[in-house]
């Protein structure tokens, strides 16, 4: 295959659309197709295969799902950056610390498709500023074990801190040196507040923790409603009596059978006992 990339036919687009949807739910519409093309040719080069139905068939016979983990981390896309969506943080600040119920209990956290980090660190950083010493604790998972390497080590470049003022930076953030200069790193204090782990929606979420909220952004966009009505639900069951969940300011829950009350855009609470 070196130097020759075969053209996807329509019959491997449908079998690689099909594996896709059936193993996390997204729907690859036919304007996903170029994009599917280069990036699966990419991976067949480093594996010396010859044919998409090879590189189809590796992936499902390999019992490790390693390869299938591989082919999603190539055609995931992940889009993000600090503090993406300000409403929500306003929010934040706003009417959802007032109605946090007082105490010592830790408020917990779910980022349900974090990417590289970003959205869990700007959350570390604003409840740092809204709950003061009260303890918290954000999970972040992804379907891409790729992006999750990244957000662990909580490292980004200075060009990725668009939306984040100086003092933020200084007091968040530790600015890199010699080798590592042009680069930050998340302080110690924050990223122990944060773990992450591969969680794919559409399957059974292995989690027992209800959260206090869920942020799930620029996700249902690649679902149709039947997978984005699963997918809610989930989500609902996880929401402590009274939390919220944030979704994209593109993306919203009509025409979805749940029990999520309207708050503002973008934003449902769980109705509270």
């Amino acid at each position: 295959m070196q130097g020759n990339n075969p053209k996807l036919s329509d019959s491997d687009f449908k079998r690689f659309s099909e594996l896709v949807y059936d193993k996390t739910g997204i729907n690859l519409h036919e304007g996903k197709k170029q994009l599917l093309q280069s990036r699966v040719n990419k991976i067949m080069r480093q594996r010396g295969l010859t044919s998409y139905r090879e590189y189809y068939d590796l992936i499902v016979r390999d019992k490790t799902d390693g390869e299938l983990i591989e082919f999603i981390n190539v055609i995931s896309t992940n889009v993000t950056y600090f503090f993406r969506e300000e409403k929500h943080f306003e929010f934040l600040r706003g009417q959802w610390r007032d109605q946090l119920a007082p105490g010592r209990d830790a408020v917990e956290v779910w980022s349900a498709a974090c990417s590289t980090g970003e959205e869990v660190y700007s959350l570390c950083i604003e409840l740092s500023e809204v709950l003061g010493s009260r303890p918290f604790h954000i999970l972040g998972s992804d379907i891409s074990t790729k992006v999750l390497k990244i957000a662990e080590k909580g490292i980004y470049s200075v060009e990725k801190l668009t939306g984040v003022n100086d003092a933020m930076l200084k007091r968040y953030f530790q600015r890199g040196t010699g080798t590592a200069e042009g680069y930050v790193r998340i302080k110690k204090d924050l990223r122990d507040r944060t773990s992450f782990r591969i969680i794919n929606l559409v399957e059974e979420i292995p989690l027992r923790t209800q959260f206090d909220l869920i942020v799930c952004r620029n996700v249902m966009i690649y679902f149709d409603s039947h997978v984005k009505n699963r997918i809610v639900n989930k989500l609902e069951n996880c929401i402590k009596p009274g939390g919220y969940l944030f979704i994209g300011h593109s993306e919203s829950l009509n025409g979805l059978s749940h029990d999520l009350q309207y708050v503002a855009p973008a934003i449902y609470r769980k109705k509270a006992f």
